[in-house]
């Protein structure tokens, strides 16, 4: 076809003709050179846009797990408090309630001293009742 179309061109136009024909050519070779690398382009750029999409989805899906886990830690925070406030509650009735000991604990040295006491001086008496008392005599029918 190039040489149809070469013979029928005057003999100054033909090796004009036969420059551009190469020149066209070689610019079609580097145009669907370029053509097919933007081809490859424009897939790889939907594709990264589609990776990019997933990555949004599980970015939404992981930021509504964050803020789930938030409110968990928040909750437990709270919860945490409130047991530690009712910790510290029982450390006070604990101080409260070992005071208390302390003081029934003294108490109890008191009443027993008192009582040994008491039982020394019963136990005094009894022998001065016997003592006095005519031999043989129950003592324990006067006494308890």
């Amino acid at each position: 076809r190039l040489l149809e179309m070469v013979r029928g061109c005057k003999e100054s136009d033909r090796a004009r003709l036969e420059g551009y024909v190469r020149e066209w050519r070689g610019l079609s070779v580097r145009f669907r050179i370029y053509e097919n690398e933007a081809g490859d382009c424009d897939r790889e750029v939907e594709r990264l846009r589609g990776r990019k999409e997933a990555s949004a989805t599980v970015r939404r899906h992981l930021d509504g797990e964050l803020e789930d886990a938030r409110r968990r830690m928040d909750s437990l925070m709270r919860e945490i408090e409130l047991i530690e406030q009712q910790v510290d509650q029982q450390h006070r009735k604990d101080g409260e309630i070992d005071a208390e000991i302390a003081e029934k604990q003294q108490r109890q040295r008191l009443v027993r001293q008192t009582r040994d006491s008491l039982a020394t001086e019963r136990d005094k008496i009894r022998l001065m009742v016997q003592h006095f008392a005519p031999k043989g005599f129950q003592i324990d029918s006067v006494l308890e």
